[in-house]
């Protein structure tokens, strides 16, 4: 069945296109591999995938600054509200309370001349057990405050004159508690508990739970704008930052005093006081937060998927300084707008632009929507839709991959090979016949099954030869290129490889049966070599609408054109990706090339030849 002879015959006449083909397309190879893996095509990558991360980083800091400051200048607001409504019950429960409180507190009994231990407080533990209840937040104030007083109470043997007694005694007199001061202590007391409360329940309406992160994140953006205690020094303490000064309740008091409490606590004055109080403590809040070093690994992780390590994130600028900068920035422009927007929508109320309070009160809410939807914006929702994915995608996109296996291996370095194949195919059979040649080598005793076998084991074997070459070439390029961000392996490139080697002996499968089919050159190079450059050019149409071209320059229109081309099973995706979709595809390639070759054989065999 083989010639050896004649093997070596087709060895001859083909050797020098071979070889030369074969050393453009492993030239051509190399420079492909090692010019896109030199860091050109991975330094856009990386500017891509880097503005995104940055931009919705910057997007998410900013919405969460936002939300951080509705809170605590809500919260603000509401805490004045309580304040205002449940200081002067507590005044006038406090005045009443202080006249049975003094009574019983000033007729303390005191130890008599000759009287027992055990008398006197049994005398004293009576007296206690008289106290008025302290069955409310503003009487167990007071009784507090009066009990510590009385313990400075000055005692006269620790004194030299009785002059300096006395004026220490008048000194710690006039600091005894009233009404007003403890009041303004328990009205405090009562409305951060009512404040939390109520945020909370915010938290609750929002889908969080009690007591989870974000739960706790709204309720401390309330608090540390209000700061209650000195317990939330630390945060501003550990930045270096003022501690602020505690809640300017003083204003409120004066103001109910006045009578006019409910005007103020809408007034410009109060607003701006309470807008610059959660400014700050946001901004704080967040930086502090966003530092954290839970959070940052947190973040870390979800962006280990763009390359996004530790050393290149902190390049970034994502620190404490830099996050407060970019929370106060986002709320001043925020702020400064709304105020804008809000005397617009004043001005149209006051002309009855609006038909109800509801409708004004709509447009204030759609007004905020608006403006944080704005200045929230991130590189990839400010696009319309197609850019935005296409973006993303080109960030998340292997393009060395998409070079080497979807660009070269299946469309540029296919047209040599493709070339060599038809002319090669055609020299093996058709051009013999039509020159006479063929019947020189029949003569000499060769059949012509022999004829076909050995002219296609040559076709197929010199194409295998090809792609060992180009496989050899691509590994050593691979390991030249060093480090590269791509999914390739040298396991991807070899079936990468032997799918090309796949898709010529399909072609030259066709092209074997199209030179056996016809006596004339022309007329098997125009069948044979028709057809694969069909395939081909339908693949370089349908890669502009695979989905390996991002969305912004893909026609999805000449996908269709992928499905006239049998290169398409050359699926170098699956490959990529890790997946076996390619290995049926292989099997349908092999067989497309096994049907060619066996029906180019039975068709020589059975034709009649012009000998």
């Amino acid at each position: 069945m083989f010639s050896k002879p004649l093997f070596k015959q087709s060895v001859k006449a083909n050797g020098w296109m071979w070889l030369i083909i074969t050393l453009a397309e492993c030239f051509m190879l190399s420079c492909v591999m090692v010019i896109s893996g030199g860091g050109n095509i991975g330094q856009v990558k990386n500017a891509v995938e880097d503005t995104i991360v940055e931009q919705e980083i910057d997007a998410s800091l900013e919405k969460r600054a936002l939300s951080y400051y509705e809170y605590a200048s809500d919260g603000l607001s509401t805490f004045d509200t309580y304040y205002v409504a449940q200081y002067p019950s507590d005044l006038t429960e406090t005045k009443a309370y202080q006249v049975s409180f003094d009574v019983w507190a000033f007729s303390k009994p005191t130890q008599n001349s000759g009287e027992s231990n055990e008398d006197y407080q049994a005398r004293v533990d009576t007296w206690n057990s008289e106290m008025p209840a302290t069955n409310s937040t503003a009487k167990q104030v007071y009784a507090l405050y009066f009990t510590n007083w009385s313990k400075l109470m000055p005692v006269q043997s620790d004194y030299s004159s009785l002059s300096d007694y006395t004026t220490a005694y008048q000194s710690w007199y006039q600091s005894k508690p009233t009404p007003a001061a403890t009041s303004a202590v328990s009205a405090f007391a009562t409305s951060t508990s009512k404040l939390k409360d109520s945020t909370l329940k915010i938290a609750e309406d929002a889908g969080y739970e009690d007591d989870s992160d974000s739960s706790n994140e709204i309720l401390g953006s309330v608090m540390y704008a209000l700061k209650p205690s000195d317990d939330f020094n630390d945060i501003y303490a550990n930045h270096d930052e003022t501690v602020p000064d505690s809640y300017d309740v003083t204003s409120l008091i004066s103001h109910i005093s006045s009578g006019d409490s409910d005007t103020y606590i809408t007034s410009d004055e109060r607003n701006a006081y309470r807008e610059k109080r959660a400014q700050n403590s946001s901004s704080i809040f967040l930086a502090d937060n966003f530092t954290k070093e839970s959070v940052v690994q947190a973040l870390l992780d979800a962006l280990g998927k763009y390359g996004v390590s530790e050393e290149k994130y902190e390049t970034f600028g994502y620190n404490y300084d830099g996050i407060k900068e970019t929370a106060a920035s986002t709320i001043v422009s925020y702020q400064a707008r709304y105020d804008y927007e809000l005397s617009e929508i004043n001005k149209k109320y006051s002309n009855g632009e609006y038909g109800s309070v509801s409708e004004y009160q709509e447009a204030i809410l759609t007004i905020k929507a608006s403006l944080e939807e704005d200045l929230t914006q991130s590189l990839l929702t400010s696009l319309p839709s197609e850019v935005s994915s296409a973006i993303e995608e080109v960030g998340q996109m292997d393009l060395y991959s998409l070079i080497v296996g979807s660009i070269f291996f299946k469309i540029a370095g296919l047209l040599l090979p493709i070339i060599y194949t038809i002319m090669a195919s055609n020299n093996l059979i058709a051009t013999q016949v039509d020159s006479g040649s063929m019947a020189y080598v029949l003569s000499s005793g060769t059949k012509r099954e022999s004829v076909s076998f050995t002219q296609g084991c040559y076709l197929a074997l010199s194409l295998l030869g090809m792609f060992v070459c180009t496989m050899i070439t691509s590994f050593i390029c691979f390991a030249s290129v060093g480090t590269i961000d791509t999914s390739l392996t040298y396991g991807k490139l070899a079936l990468i490889n032997a799918g090309a080697f796949l898709v010529l002996f399909a072609i030259s499968g066709i092209n074997f049966f199209s030179s056996s089919l016809f006596n004339r050159t022309k007329n098997s190079m125009a069948l044979g070599g028709g057809i694969s450059i069909f395939f081909l050019v339908a693949t370089i149409l349908g890669l502009f609408g695979s989905p390996v071209i991002p969305s912004v320059v893909r026609f999805d229109a000449l996908n269709y054109f992928n499905y006239v081309s049998i290169i398409s099973l050359f699926d170098v995706i699956s490959i990529v990706d890790g997946t076996t979709d390619f290995i049926w595809k292989f099997a349908i390639l092999l067989a497309i090339g096994l049907v060619g070759y066996i029906s180019g054989s039975i068709c020589f065999k059975k034709k009649d030849l012009p000998l």
